[in-house]
């Protein structure tokens, strides 16, 4: 639904230490980025390899905490905080549209994003854009501890939607986990490739440019299950 632009951690832990109640002298700038690099290595580095999600709240009190800096202000509003400083994102082209277009058609829909953010934050930034109106909720992989394509995460995201998993398609642009988890929790996989290298993996129920396409494809696939149901 949004395309990251820029992410400047310089300038997010810069407004983190601002908010600071104690810091320590030592606790410079350049003190907490060094850290910082180094929980990234060793903590949410194992998001990657054994798909397991760390919370951005853990992460900064590793960070923060080794170095005496204490905060008054309650870790959620550090979190967005943080976020505004740091990350740059812009709307996916026809997203807006495609999620109305659908909303008319009475379609539920919901978001599953592998972050070591919270809902909170990723919902933020959605409405930014105008992009969460219509979703019956944002799921982000760091409130539920897995991360796609773990079954478990889409599992638990058809149950919310109330929907079964056969009868879902998941959109997504990254083989290795959302259509990978996808096709192993039931659902049709539609890879979001707008620019596809090589052959899509034997995975892909559905490959898909465009929002645009997207919508045509489930109207399509709706008005044929229609026409089916009428000849019965």
């Amino acid at each position: 639904l949004v395309e990251e632009v820029s992410v400047d951690l310089r300038a997010g832990n810069e407004w983190l230490l601002a908010q600071a109640a104690n810091r320590p002298p030592q606790a410079t700038l350049e003190r907490v980025l060094e850290r910082a690099n180094r929980v990234a290595r060793e903590a949410a580095g194992l998001r990657d390899r054994a798909y397991l999600e760390t919370a951005w709240p853990a992460l900064a009190r590793l960070i923060h905490d080794f170095l005496g800096i204490r905060f008054a202000v309650p870790m959620a509003e550090l979190e967005v905080g943080f976020w505004q400083a740091s990350v740059q994102a812009k709307p996916m082209p026809g997203a807006q549209a495609a999620l109305q277009q659908l909303h008319r058609s009475q379609m539920p829909m919901a978001v599953v994003s592998n972050t070591s953010f919270s809902e909170q934050v990723i919902r933020y930034e959605l409405a930014k854009h105008g992009l969460a109106e219509h979703l019956a909720f944002v799921m982000a992989s760091s409130d539920y501890a897995v991360r796609k394509p773990n079954v478990l995460l889409f599992e638990t995201a058809a149950a919310r939607l109330n929907v079964d998993t056969n009868d879902i398609w998941f959109m997504g642009d990254l083989l290795d986990t959302d259509i990978a988890g996808a096709k192993a929790a039931g659902m049709t996989a539609v890879w979001f490739a707008p620019n596809p290298m090589g052959d899509p993996s034997p995975a892909v129920d559905l490959t898909v440019a465009d929002w645009d396409g997207l919508v045509h494809h489930v109207k399509e696939s709706r008005d044929r299950v229609r026409g089916m149901s009428s000849r019965i």
